[in-house]
């Protein structure tokens, strides 16, 4: 059995439109052995987001309260002579998930997009006629200089020897091989494993990848583009050519290319490539340790434009694929775990540049560009657990020696009288002066990024951006300390954030809304904001709840927590709980309670927890009575055991 035989069977791939060079951004395929251990939380405040779909699709998530992104990988859209749209990356689906306390997103934009060699097809268009695209035709299509939809003639046609894979490798290995049809055989290799997985698959067989690396360090600037623009396809949704290709050793050759050449084509096949090795979990620390810095230095602050205030000149910036390719890859590697996230916090300039390009894109009315959604997804993916991970001597502005204040052992609850003290300690904490000029891990927690989230969450249809903003809030909100107090303090009084959150409630899109929810269930847990939380939302908490308990996961997860909001607001306030009676909370909390009554689900006792405390408030029994309710409504075997069950 040949080598191409014994590789195993193509896996599918979920791009479905044509294009020249492609990138993935999430999951792509299944590694061989990923070494990069998953997180593992569990319902809390923050929420990691740990990969992305191939296309531009809703975000995945895992559960949690708040979360990471892992790999994103959006399908990005090209505009072509003979196709209109291209690929890359949902957070992971978008990449995977949010929730209420924590946001542990992982943004991780798996492959980017394949290149296709300027021709678009297989073959050549002439008259209605499709010929086989030969070897000099691939040569000419490479360098750019004719349209392949009018230059070659029948004859040329005819007159040539068909490329095939075999020939173009031979090519590749024969050390006389001129710089023209070097660059020719690379791009019908390019060419032939656009969307084709058995053609990735049979030039690994044909061992053309070390080939390919080797002319990387050719001196001619074609045959550098074309190898790129190969490799790139060559590896999209194969791990086997992805491990390979790192294996050889090509990033040395690749991160001097990127940094040496003048070429803005050949920049965005690296970071293309790039962006798609990235999608695999066994390299993604190792780019972080071997290519983090480069990609930093060299395209992400030059095209931010942070060094170089507003009026950068810059010539990377008149390429914007570059910068979205290069920020597709690190939100890929941000989703690598604690030991990722620390290199990426600590990484000079990276969390300026992130930050200076969103305020870019926010100031020039521009909330929808695809760039500044990876954008945020890394930082996302950088505020999960950020309080645990960052070092204490970037937290001691807010008054670090009182942490303990709010640190007993026990988590603030939702829960009554156990945690009324803890929440009374809370509003005590004093909250620190900000630094005027934050920098660099400072700034994932600064008023300005939160002021920028809000905006995004308010201006931009993406709904991937829109998730990463509220599940970076999630996360940054999540916890007992005094930044997520101070944070929490920042959105809903001096950013008047909550009218900008009430909106995500009533979106279309599952992921966004529970994102939304998740982050009202931290915010809901500070004492201090409880009363303008419920007078400002509690209408349209109620709204939001269903009649009974829902049928999917994600919606049985958004209702559980909205009923954990509203037990939040009414545990220690008659005020709000009667409220709650006013705009028809009780009966939609009974309904929900009465369908799920051996409570299997988090939505069954939840509404059934809230229901047990309302009749804490003596003061209320009368309106309740007055409302048509009875005792057993409140305080049934059913409400009973959720209470005990704390």
């Amino acid at each position: 059995m040949s080598a191409y035989e014994k590789r195993k069977s193509p896996r599918p791939s979920n791009m479905s439109t044509t294009r020249y060079s492609r990138s993935e951004f999430g999951h792509g395929t299944k590694p061989r052995q990923s070494t990069v251990k998953k997180s593992t939380l569990s319902d809390q405040d923050s929420v990691f987001i740990s990969s992305v779909p191939n296309s531009p699709a809703g975000p995945y998530y895992q559960k949690r309260n708040s979360q990471s992104m892992d790999d994103l990988r959006e399908k990005r859209h090209y505009q072509t002579q003979a196709v209109g749209t291209g690929s890359q990356v949902r957070s992971q689906q978008i990449s995977n998930r949010f929730d209420t306390h924590h946001t542990n997103i992982k943004y991780s934009v798996q492959q980017r997009e394949y290149i296709q060699s300027p021709s678009g097809a297989s073959g050549i268009d002439m008259g209605g006629k499709r010929s086989t695209m030969t070897a000099a035709m691939a040569a000419v299509a490479s360098s750019g200089n004719v349209s392949l939809y009018v230059c070659f003639s029948a004859a040329q046609m005819t007159s040539e020897v068909q490329m095939t894979l075999e020939r173009a490798v031979s090519l590749l290995q024969n050390g006389t091989t001129s710089a023209h049809w070097l660059t020719a055989a690379a791009s019908y290799i390019q060419h032939e494993c656009f969307q084709k997985a058995e053609s990735r698959k049979k030039v690994y067989s044909l061992n053309a990848i070390p080939k390919l690396i080797q002319l990387l360090g050719n001196s001619n600037e074609d045959v550098q583009r074309a190898a790129c623009a190969a490799l790139r396809n060559l590896v999209y949704e194969d791990n086997d050519n992805k491990l390979e290709v790192y294996e050889q050793r090509a990033m040395p050759t690749l991160l001097n290319l990127l940094k040496n050449s003048q070429d803005l084509e050949i920049k965005k096949q690296i970071t293309g490539l790039m962006w798609n090795l990235s999608s695999n979990d066994q390299l993604k620390v190792m780019l972080i340790r071997d290519a983090l810095q480069t990609l930093t230095n060299n395209i992400i602050i030059p095209c931010s434009g942070w060094r170089d205030g507003e009026y950068s000149k810059n010539a990377l910036m008149s390429d914007p694929d570059i910068f979205y390719n290069a920020t597709g890859c690190l939100r890929n590697m941000s989703s690598a775990g604690p030991e990722g996230r620390k290199a990426l916090r600590e990484c000079d300039g990276l969390i300026d540049s992130l930050v200076h390009y969103i305020s870019r894109s926010v100031a020039d009315y521009k909330p929808d560009d695809k760039a500044t959604e990876n954008c945020v997804c890394i930082l996302h993916n950088l505020s999960y657990q950020l309080e645990s991970e960052v070092p204490s001597s970037y937290s001691h502005n807010f008054n670090s020696q009182n942490r303990n204040l709010t640190r007993n052992g026990t988590d603030i609850g939702c829960f009554g009288s156990r945690s009324r003290k803890l929440k009374e300690d809370w509003s005590e904490v004093p909250i620190a002066e900000e630094s005027s000029n934050p920098k660099g891990m400072e700034c994932l927690w600064s008023s300005k990024l939160v002021r920028l989230y809000l905006s995004l969450i308010a201006k931009s249809s993406r709904n991937y951006t829109q998730e990463a903003s509220l599940g970076s809030l999630q996360n940054l909100t999540a916890g007992n300390g005094l930044i997520p107090f101070s944070v929490a303090q920042t959105i809903v009084r001096k950013e008047s954030g909550l009218q900008h959150i009430r909106n995500m409630l009533f979106v279309n899109e599952p992921g966004v809304k529970r994102t939304a929810v998740s982050l009202l269930r931290n915010l809901s847990r500070n004492s201090s904001l409880q009363n303008e939380i419920a007078k400002e939302l509690m209408a349209d908490l109620v709204r939001a709840l269903p009649d009974r308990v829902p049928d999917s996961n994600i919606a049985i997860e958004t209702s559980a927590s909205i009923c954990y909001i509203l037990n939040n607001l009414i545990c220690n306030s008659s005020n709000n709980a009667r409220m709650l009676l006013q705009y028809g909370g009780i009966n939609k909390l009974i309904d929900i309670s009465n369908s799920d009554s051996i409570m299997i689900t988090k939505t069954g006792k939840a509404s059934s927890l809230v229901l047990y405390n309302l009749w804490y408030h003596q003061d209320l029994h009368s309106a309740y009575k007055k409302a048509m309710y009875k005792k057993t409504d409140f305080v049934n075997p059913r409400t009973s055991k959720a209470h005990h069950s704390l």
